[in-house]
């Protein structure tokens, strides 16, 4: 739809107003550049101006715009003095309708340049542009296509303006001389830094993907090497193998598709759940594929411009039923037969049908099945979108009263997960309303019911109520008595000891092993400790009684007589669980000689064997590297968790020669401040 009001400016000049409306169409087909013209030797128009417009586009067909006008206002918004970005993005937030206030020259250049003087800066930069314009056409340069899809992408230049085309438009090309942040010329050796999002045309009028071969960019040398005609994809062999280079054994593959006659493909997945691809499981001798050369195994990365590496396989089915044309050119990676990838073996005997819809289901168990009978129309409207709950895809937004899938109970917000087999998951607008348009009799769709954006904030508020509740229940302090011990938080307890003893073993002093602070490696089950239940080994102690442990200035004898220290009533810990616990581990190795014993006094614990005591001169290995505290958990190789006492003590007993032994030791962090002087 257009509508056209207009009034004369000054000097050949017409303002005008034109209204685009692309309801069925891919974009408004216009695209811009800001620039600069040059009204006289000494003054200069600058402005957002018309680059390029797309065949049979809302801008093509309505006849009142073409290259070279000036946009003065969008949607009652002035854009003269605003950037390309601010109005892509006036343009986006536009849906479906736009209405540009235009300044164009209503005669032609030559005329214009005899009856105008400002018009010599005109006609200079129109000749310099329509220059650069012939060697450059295929990258162009800043423009931005505006547009595609719903209100989303953004392509540069005029990609699908074929050389031909590019000739016709010169007597009205844009006049602007472009600041040009930098180029994508086709021949520099610089590495490609193109945005490869959303779509473009080919030279031969074929949409592809940004990120397809088909766009692959060669430097000189790699151009002056390829002597291979581009299809009407764009592809070759060199552009393929640069594109994908990290892949093995890529194979451009052709073949024309008979609408009598099925591919008869199956395809699969990645083995790795965590990784998208789309791998060949099987091909049916009598399909349309049986007589090329592709085989189980095979990884499919593009058809006809469209991208399926690192794609679902689950929505190939569709991407290679829409594809435009009865040709498909298919890239594959042949892999070998050991390969690890494909999630299922190879398929040898070809199924009659395949409904690749049921792992939908997996995937959305509370996914519906509803089928609803076409009579002219379904009576629903989709658009795409994106929700919270399961992010971007195809959802209905309106439905028909009284229509068929109303009765059926479709209802508005529902997300479209598949279309009479056809999976719609990653499909775009274009792709989801062709399957809806084309589908015939009794449609059977399958749908998601959603939770409302307003259930979804209720929920994650309640969620954060329910979490900020907690953390302050957490955050109460608790009766020292009955207080759990938590990991990796300090945490003061009682214990009731009755002038009983506290039962444990510890580590830490300033000649010590261990200086960085008090740490339990054995609890004697006799013990208040071990009737307390709640200190286990390797809890960090930091003070008693409220005085700070600090074994840097504590002598090891010192630090021990804080534990073995007879208490009226009760005592009181500050404890610290470290989670996982902080240790070192290391061997200590010896030639232990008949009849002369280690001199070690050990206990059981549940990792292995403390050492409660050792008599010093047996062996100069355990003088230098051992101590009280330590934990022996291997003992020749043999691990010692979980063995009866007297198994290890067997074990220590009767060895003779070469003595291995593996020692867990405490290694904390310092927590405790030292003393001030």
């Amino acid at each position: 739809m257009v509508q056209f009001l207009g009034k004369q400016g000054t000097a050949g000049e017409l303002i005008h107003m034109v209204t685009l409306d692309k309801t069925g169409k891919k974009s408004f087909g216009i695209c811009i550049v800001r620039g600069e013209v040059k009204d006289s030797p000494n003054t200069k128009t600058t402005g957002i101006f018309i680059k390029g417009i797309v065949p049979d586009s809302p801008a093509h067909l309505c006849g009142r715009l073409k290259v070279g006008d000036r946009i003065l206002s969008l949607n009652g918004k002035d854009v003269r003095n605003s950037t390309e970005q601010a109005v892509i993005d006036l343009i986006k937030e536009a849906d479906f309708k736009i209405e540009l206030e235009i300044q164009t020259f209503d005669k032609s250049d030559e005329q214009q340049a005899k009856s105008d003087p400002r018009s010599n800066g005109y006609m200079q930069a129109k000749n310099k542009f329509n220059q650069e314009q012939t060697s450059n056409n295929a990258s162009g340069g800043q423009g931005m296509g505006m547009g595609m899809g719903q209100g989303q992408g953004q392509g540069q230049g005029m990609a699908g303006m074929n050389r031909q085309q590019s000739m016709q438009k010169r007597n009205t090309t844009f006049t602007a001389s472009m600041r040009q942040k930098h180029s994508n010329y086709a021949d520099e050796d610089d590495e490609d830094t193109r945005d490869m999002t959303g779509r473009i045309r080919t030279e031969a009028g074929y949409e592809i993907d940004r990120a397809s071969a088909g766009n692959c960019k060669l430097n000189k040398q790699e151009k002056d090497r390829d002597k291979e005609q581009e299809d009407e994809f764009g592809y070759t062999m060199a552009k393929i193998n640069k594109r994908y280079n990290m892949m093995k054994d890529l194979r451009r593959i052709e073949v024309q598709r008979d609408a009598s006659k099925p591919l008869g493909l199956a395809l699969a997945g990645h083995k790795d759940r965590q990784k998208m691809a789309c791998f060949v499981a099987g091909v049916d001798p009598n399909g349309a594929l049986g007589s090329v050369d592709i085989k189980p195994g095979d990884e499919i990365v593009e058809v006809n411009g469209n991208v399926l590496k690192n794609r679902c396989h689950l929505n190939a089915s569709a991407v290679f039923k829409n594809v435009d044309g009865d040709k498909l050119v298919m890239i594959t990676s042949r892999r070998k037969p050991n390969d690890e990838g494909m999630c299922v073996k190879p398929i040898k005997k070809f199924p009659t049908a395949s409904d690749e819809t049921k792992f939908i289901f997996d995937q959305f168990p509370k996914a519906r099945t509803v089928q609803v009978r076409k009579e002219g129309f379904l009576g629903i409207m989709v658009i795409y979108g994106k929700h919270a709950e399961v992010g971007s895809g195809i959802f209905i937004s309106d439905l028909r009263e009284g229509s068929n899938a109303e009765l059926a109970g479709v209802k508005v917000g529902d997300m479209l997960l598949a279309v009479n087999q056809d999976v719609t998951l990653e499909s775009n607008y274009d792709d989801a309303t062709g399957l809806l348009k084309r589908a015939e009799g009794v449609v059977t769709m399958i749908l998601l019911t959603l939770k409302s954006e307003e259930a979804i904030k209720a929920e994650k508020a309640a969620e954060e109520k329910k979490k900020e509740e907690a953390k302050k229940e957490e955050e109460k302090p608790q009766e020292p008595a009955t207080a759990e011990i938590k990991p990796n938080k300090k945490i003061l307890i009682e214990l009731k000891v009755e002038k009983k003893p506290m039962g444990v073993i510890v580590c830490g002093g300033k000649n010590n092993h261990v200086t960085t602070g008090c740490v339990i490696t054995h609890v004697y089950p006799e013990g208040q400790v071990a009737a307390d239940k709640r200190l286990k080994i390797f809890d960090h102690i930091c003070d008693i009684n409220g005085t700070p442990i600090h074994v840097g200035s504590m002598t090891t004898l010192k630090v021990h007589q804080l534990f073995h220290t007879t208490y009226e009533k009760a005592v009181t810990l500050t404890v610290f669980r470290a989670d996982p616990p902080e240790l070192e581990k290391f061997n200590v190795d010896l030639m232990k000689k008949a009849g002369k014993e280690l001199g070690l006094s050990l206990s059981p614990n549940e990792i292995g064997c403390t050492i409660a005591d050792l008599i010093q001169g047996q062996y100069p290995e355990i003088d230098s590297k051992l101590q009280r505290g330590d934990i022996i958990t291997k003992f020749n190789g043999d691990a010692l968790e979980g063995l009866p006492f007297q198994v290890c003590y067997a074990l220590f007993k009767g060895a003779n020669g070469k003595v291995s032994m593996e020692v867990t030791r405490p290694k904390p962090t310092l927590r405790t401040e030292a003393p001030k002087a």
